[in-house]
């Protein structure tokens, strides 16, 4: 084993070029493959963290209307009124335990006082939800009891909040007040749940008995936690035929068929087909897609490393014969040309560790232990066949010519640097794709990229009590042209309130409506194409104004001026924009006049500035300050929360586009050390060829010609696959971009200049040499 060990030095050593190579070359590819299953672990254990996982579910519905959908599909929901789920909840006996949570997670502003006595404001997020949760959820409880969260007036903080606010003091029966007057005691500090996860690590407050006899309230979500070895489609199956039998479905006037569901928590993260869905949303083909990036970059740097093993074999034939003349057995050799291999990955690896220390290694350490053994594999993988290859020969060999220039050497050579250059264009072109697709989505017309619309969360009590005030105040500032506001925050949310209704023509209609101030498209800038827009006796009006936009208008064939059945009327209609989020399609929705609405969240400022940024910021929070000084102002702007809300497909783009890169690095690895072994072997023939009158130009066209054919027939095979691949995942995309025919012949284009160079830059010496030497030293 020492004489193996040592043999292994003196080969590093001597091939000093390719051994460097060849390590810089899979630590790269070893560092990419870590990172990139960080985050593919983070993606695929979403929602697996729960003691009880595999055992809840979310309880979902087709309680919306299909008429009142654009899609034509089954469409469900996850949110239900809570006397339905009252009622729902005891014809399914394998039910556990639930937990009834309300909305989704809403900033409230509250007040609390510090351990010195001094009285501070903060944005807590709160969500209610009924007692169960603790049953469900199994939060780990740090200090306090988790039955607290049943007993009236006490609520769960989580461990993060719970140190903002009151560092390492114990925050057990501290008081915490809201500005309606209310609080809550807190009763127990839980563990912060990991990121990878649906539920959001606000204060848990208890539901109690609120909602129970509300039927207009459809904002409630239920989990419930299914008894060991119970099919979830059973469960769905009795809540559907329970909900037929009782004729619930004709009570609350729906004119089709109610079903229900039941998706497994883990499963929610990467549902798309459903409505009014608060749960964060991953894409399972961009995971897969990553995972693929990820064993190709070791596809790649493997190819490259037998691609040099196997150029290497006339360089060591030689001193593999004598060894074996001198009496060392085949099957000795084979396994120190294996131990090699293996040795060289092993070193890879441990450089990759250092390459990525600071991306969160040591809180992801049981990906090492797999990374290790695909290190170990690849290794042994590489080694086999040039082991066995290089020790077939008989030594007789050794007086005839190199193995090099052999047909069986340069076809095995040529496959494997084919394979990268595959590999390398398709992640091109891919990440093309990607990075456009993405472009295109950030520049679509909306009103939210706007440098000059400040925006500020308010407290519902400030607004209420003095919100025309603080708005005259902002509205006189030097830097402040116009404030106006809304209930909802618009144009960055996956979902809005929504309401049923009947069409002037008596049709099913349902619309998602957002409650504005009067000037609301004018400071916004909202294209008013038929009717009026608000003034300010909409406000006080009993009767409920509402402007379309153009699809829900035509979608209900309604006109400004028409009235819906619930007693609202029509004004006018708007173009169509984006208020939801860029994930989601336009859907029917309507501005209110109502501003009087039962919301979630807290109302926003819309401030549009015309002076010095700084100058209005500080503005702005001295306008805030003069109405409640210990208020937590956070000024943004929508340009930058434009960019916040689509940051994960901003860092997947640039994840790819970077790993798409690094393929095509080790690739041209591959190339430069092919390119350099093959100016060596044909050192006669290009000294004859200068002889001959051959010029520099000529000499580097037969190396062009040889790669150019390589890389072009890879294109050919990698096209196919990439227009397959890239389609399937546009379809994902409401709004997407073709399939352009240019980015394959940009992509080619690159890789095949980035080749040229290459060659050129490692054949150059050999082309412009005195041909006296390279015939001298054959």
């Amino acid at each position: 084993m020492k004489a193996i060990f040592r043999n292994f030095l003196v080969t590093l050593r001597r091939f000093r070029l390719a051994s460097a190579l060849n390590i810089l070359g899979l630590s790269v590819a070893f560092a990419a493959f870590i990172v990139i299953m960080i985050q593919v672990r983070h993606e695929q254990t979403f929602d697996t963290c729960y003691k009880k996982s595999g055992r809840i579910y979310r309880v979902e519905s087709t309680l919306i209307p299909t008429e009142s959908n654009l899609s034509s599909r089954e469409t469900y929901t996850a949110f239900c009124a809570r006397p339905l789920i009252e009622m729902l909840l005891p014809s399914v006996p394998q039910v556990e335990s639930y937990a009834i949570m309300y909305g989704g997670s809403s900033e409230i502003y509250a007040k609390y006082e510090t351990e010195e006595g001094e009285s501070r404001g903060i944005m807590i997020p709160v969500r209610k939800t009924s007692d169960g949760f603790t049953d469900v959820f199994t939060p780990e409880i740090i200090e306090g009891t988790a039955v607290s969260l049943s007993e009236p007036g006490k609520a769960l903080l989580p461990e993060s909040l719970a140190r903002k606010m009151f560092g390492q003091t114990s925050p057990i029966d501290r008081i915490v007040t809201l500005p309606d007057g209310t609080f809550f005691i807190i009763g127990a500090v839980y563990k912060d749940f990991p990121e990878n996860t649906s539920l959001v690590n606000d204060v848990k407050i208890n539901l109690a008995e609120e909602y129970k006899n509300d039927w207009t309230d459809w904002a409630l979500t239920l989990f419930v936690t299914l008894a060991p070895e119970t099919s979830p489609e059973e469960a769905a199956t009795q809540l559907t035929d329970f909900f037929g039998k009782t004729g619930m479905g004709k009570q609350m006037g729906f004119t089709h068929e109610v079903s229900f569901r039941l998706t497994p928590i883990e499963e929610i993260y990467y549902h798309h087909d459903i409505s009014l869905d608060i749960a964060p949303k991953g894409n399972r083909m961009i995971t897969n897609l990553l995972l693929s990036i990820a064993l190709l970059i070791i596809a790649i740097a493997s190819a490259n490393f037998l691609n040099f093993s196997a150029a290497l074999t006339p360089a060591r034939i030689k001193s593999i014969q004598i060894r074996k003349i001198l009496g060392e057995s085949t099957a000795k050799l084979c396994f120190a040309l294996i131990f090699e291999a293996v040795g060289i990955c092993l070193l890879s690896f441990l450089l990759a560790l250092c390459w990525v220390g600071g991306f969160g290694l040591l809180k992801n350490t049981d990906i090492l232990l797999p990374a290790f053994f695909l290190a170990g594999t690849v290794g042994i993988v590489t080694g086999i066949y040039p082991a066995f290859y290089m020790t077939s020969f008989r030594p007789a060999l050794i007086l005839k010519g190199t193995f090099g220039m052999s047909p069986a050497g340069r076809k095995l050579r040529i496959v494997l640097t084919g394979f990268q250059f595959l590999i390398s264009t398709g992640l091109i072109t891919a990440a093309f794709f990607i990075w456009l697709q993405n472009r295109h989505m950030y520049s679509m017309e909306s009103i939210m990229n706007n440098s000059r619309i400040a925006t500020v969360t308010l407290d519902k009590e400030i607004m209420s009590g003095q919100g025309e005030l603080l708005i005259e105040k902002l509205k006189s500032a030097s830097s402040v042209s116009d404030v106006t506001s809304s209930d909802w925050p618009v144009g960055f949310l996956d979902y809005y309130l929504y309401t049923y209704s009947k069409s002037p023509e008596g049709e099913d209609i349902m619309y998602y409506f957002i409650p504005v101030s009067p000037n609301f498209t004018e400071v916004m800038g909202l294209d008013i194409i038929e009717g009026r827009s608000f003034d300010k006796t909409d406000k006080t009006s009993q009767e409920e104004k509402l402007i379309l936009n153009e699809l829900a208008a035509r979608q209900f064939n309604v006109k400004p001026g028409d009235k819906f059945a619930n007693g609202s009327q029509v004004i006018g209609i708007i173009r169509n924009f984006h208020f939801m989020n860029l994930r989601k399609k336009i859907e029917p929705m309507a501005l209110s006049s109502k501003q009087d609405q039962n919301t979630t969240l807290q109302p926003t400022l819309y401030i549009h500035i015309t002076g010095d940024t700084h100058t209005a910021v500080k503005q702005i929070k001295a306008g805030i300050a003069a109405i409640d000084p210990l208020y937590p102002v956070d000024v943004q702007f929508y340009d930058r929360q434009f960019e916040q809300t689509y940051q994960k497909e901003r860092d997947t783009s640039a994840q790819i586009t970077l790993f798409s890169l690094l393929a095509v690095i080790i690739s041209l690895m591959g190339v430069f050390g092919l390119v350099t072994f093959e100016t060596q072997y044909r050192r006669k023939e290009i000294g004859i060829r200068k002889i001959m009158g051959a010029t520099v130009t000529e000499i580097l066209i037969i190396f062009y010609k040889k790669f150019a054919w390589i890389v072009f027939a890879c294109f050919l095979l990698a096209v196919p696959v990439v227009w397959y691949g890239v389609n399937k995942w546009l379809q994902a995309f409401t709004y997407r971009i073709p399939l352009y025919w240019w980015v394959f012949v940009l992509s080619l284009f690159i890789v095949m200049v980035i080749t040229f160079v290459t060659v050129t830059l490692q054949s150059w010496r050999t082309a412009t040499s005195n041909p006296v030497y390279s015939l001298k030293s054959e």
